[in-house]
């Protein structure tokens, strides 16, 4: 099912606030809340994903979250994935961080895993002629073929098929798009796109080792995906999150809301309608130091 909103069914005096990475952060963003005046039943929420994972309070979260209903349209990001797959495969019990212990323990596990599972990859809101993803559209796809990928992978991921797949879908290759992939390379590739892809090649292969902003990346051969020359989807607005290392990043039509909160950065909102002046809240301190996150599976987070 591809997501998209028409205008003729939003309230007329609808606020529209999108959220970048909360991450677990839950008390930066009931504060950031407060700060935005949030209406529930009258405003709207568009999260870019990774709702949870390495902050104090992802159970809270998802569960505010999920008690709001139509206010919020959230898409999916690679910290929400792993906690789908840790959930529904139990195949690496290390793996899971204390901070998502609470949730797999939880009495509403099963509710809030089931309305994860429901989260779009990709929203299209075709009023604003906007995009909502966690980490970027391939620079070859157009919006169409956006949607049409990304709807394959939701079909997977809500199907019987789902656990299967999330057994595989840590890795980082294939790197390369091709429309001949087929089968679980396919639906990894798809999801690296559209959550974890920061930089491409030249020749537009994926790299997961790079994360500086491109202004202190010391690999220069290196293209941020929404910098490629003739980029298919470089008509539309498009909100990522997932890019700690850009923060608040406005040019064009790119907006990047990761202000790494859960980093010890700040929770980044803007109205739809003002988007060049951010709203932010510092958070309450660095959830994640250094030392914690050389010791997470990478590979399984897919960072």
């Amino acid at each position: 099912m591809i997501t998209l909103i028409c205008p003729e069914a939003l309230p007329i005096n609808m606020a529209i606030f999108a959220v970048g990475d909360i991450q677990g952060c839950f008390s930066e963003f009931r504060t950031l809340l407060e700060k935005l005046d949030f209406q529930p039943g009258s405003d709207q929420l568009w999260l870019t994903g990774d709702l949870v994972n390495r902050g104090p309070q992802s159970l809270e979260v998802l569960r505010y979250l999920h008690n709001l209903g139509s206010s919020v349209v959230s898409v999916l990001g690679n910290h929400d994935l792993h906690l789908i797959a840790q959930a529904m495969t139990k195949s690496n019990p290390k793996s899971v961080e204390n901070s998502l212990q609470p949730i797999l323990e939880s009495r509403d596990k099963i509710d809030l895993i089931e309305w994860l599972r429901h989260l779009p990859l990709l929203f299209f809101d075709d009023n604003y002629q906007t995009v909502l993803v966690h980490a970027g559209l391939h620079p070859h796809w157009n919006l169409l073929e956006s949607q049409q990928y990304a709807n394959e992978v939701e079909e997977l991921l809500r199907g019987h098929g789902a656990e299967r797949f999330l057994k595989v879908m840590y890795g980082d290759k294939p790197k390369r798009w091709s429309e001949q992939l087929s089968g679980y390379d396919r639906y990894r590739m798809i999801i690296n796109c559209l959550t974890r892809m920061r930089y491409v090649s030249p020749d537009i292969e994926l790299d997961f080792v790079e994360k500086n902003h491109p202004e202190e990346s010391q690999n220069l051969t290196l293209i941020p995906w929404f910098e490629m020359e003739n980029r298919e989807n470089r008509e539309y607005r498009i909100i990522f999150g997932h890019w700690s290392h850009l923060k608040f990043y406005s040019k064009k039509n790119i907006t990047c809301l990761d202000g790494g909160c859960v980093f010890g950065g700040e929770l980044i909102s803007i109205d739809i309608d003002r988007p060049t002046k951010p709203i932010t809240v510092s958070a309450a301190a660095n959830y994640c130091p250094i030392s914690k996150l050389e010791q997470e599976y990478v590979g399984d987070i897919g960072n």
